[in-house]
């Protein structure tokens, strides 16, 4: 018998592993990549994300931004060369490592340790479920 939650839960951190290596992911203080976990969901499952407010923002992109004070007539922090009444930044194009992942573990296949526990045709079907239907995304 084929343990459906294991089998998702090893694709979703193999999942992991492709959207966290060098060159995809972006990585300014590597707070991003460690925050990027694969958890098991439930009837056959499993989700990859991060719970980083600005992930989705670097993933996808986000319009244009201007930052009010909420309390007091400016903002000010350290290293500004005066107090500001608003602050102003540009769009932001998105970077979807994750995306790209997923559609490198469609074309790639299921990875060997995989393919050895459940052997060659449910693999096979595996690989042909996620040619098919692509992988789910779901923005949480």
């Amino acid at each position: 018998m084929i343990d459906r939650n294991a089998i998702a839960l090893s694709l979703a951190e193999h999942l992991r592993e492709i959207a966290t290596c060098q060159g995809n992911i972006p990585f300014r203080t590597g707070d991003l990549r460690k925050s990027i976990v694969a958890q098991q969901g439930a009837l056959g499952r499993a989700w990859v994300g991060s719970n980083l407010p600005y992930a989705r923002a670097v993933h996808d992109g986000r319009p244009a931004v201007t930052i009010k004070p909420k309390k007091g007539k400016a903002l000010s922090w350290q290293g500004a060369a005066h107090p500001v009444k608003k602050v102003h930044q540009p769009p932001r194009k998105g970077n979807p490592f994750l995306s790209r992942a997923a559609e490198e573990l469609a074309r790639d296949g299921v990875p060997e340790g995989i393919r050895n526990r459940v052997g060659d045709e449910v693999a096979d079907a595996i690989e042909a479920d996620l040619r098919r239907q692509g992988l789910t995304v779901s923005r949480g």
